[in-house]
């Protein structure tokens, strides 16, 4: 449990946790503290893991049988106090290093492009594998989605990739944009969740407006001199 409460206060700050020890709340005041320090004091060290997390390698195995599992739950944890947060250096940050590292990203896109297709001619819908088509390859980002796949001729089934090295219940960013889309075209969207990309590579999907499936905590503002009237 004492390596689990560790585990907590690492994804606390945006680093990676124990894998195997999944991160359990309630940490104490003083464990919370010494964690902190420990990685404030070894900040070198912790860059080279979390460098290392990130390398871009093929995964071992494209074999897509038995990769899609159930999503980690949502977790409803008591707020305690605490002490102030460590401010570590935003290069430091694991989930928002992730979602910016484009080869990471591309690779998983690619995955899943190729998991779409597998999936389409297992369902016995292979005359659609042509119309499988990588937007965010094609056109780049900004449409909402990355990858435009099918559910029958006629339902088009929108999916956006995560794609990350760390474990089953690392966290993620998404843009403002991918939500409201998501919003729009309902059952429609599929958020492809990769993890352990690297090593042996597995997937849960979130399907419609996630945003009443995962907690969502506000990264940055957009800064104007302009206020909207409610």
């Amino acid at each position: 449990m004492k390596h689990q409460n560790v585990s907590a206060v690492l994804a606390g700050l945006g680093l990676p946790f124990i894998p195997g020890y999944k991160p359990r709340g309630n940490t104490q005041l003083s464990l919370r503290q010494q964690v902190q320090q420990f990685v404030l004091d070894h900040s070198d060290v912790v860059r080279q893991i979390v460098d290392a997390l990130e390398e871009v390698k093929a995964p071992e195995a494209k074999t897509f049988a038995a990769t899609v599992v159930a999503p980690p739950p949502v977790e409803t944890v008591v707020k305690v106090e605490s002490s102030p947060r460590a401010r570590l250096p935003r290069k430091m940050d694991y989930a928002a290093r992730d979602e910016h590292n484009r080869k990471l990203g591309r690779a998983g896109e690619q995955w899943a492009l190729e998991y779409e297709q597998h999936r389409l001619v297992q369902e016995g819908l292979g005359e659609l594998f042509s119309r499988v088509d990588w937007v965010a390859d094609r056109l780049g980002d900004g449409a909402g989605y990355d990858i435009l796949s099918f559910d029958s001729a006629s339902e088009p089934r929108y999916i956006e990739v995560k794609t990350t090295n760390g474990a089953h219940a690392s966290s993620f960013i998404i843009s403002r944009n991918e939500l409201e889309f998501a919003r729009e075209v309902e059952d429609a969207f599929c958020l492809y969740r990769l993890f352990q990309f690297r090593e042996s590579p597995s997937m849960y999907v979130l399907r419609g407006d996630i945003s009443k499936q995962l907690y969502l905590e506000p990264l940055d503002y957009r800064v104007s001199f302009k206020k909207l009237l409610s």
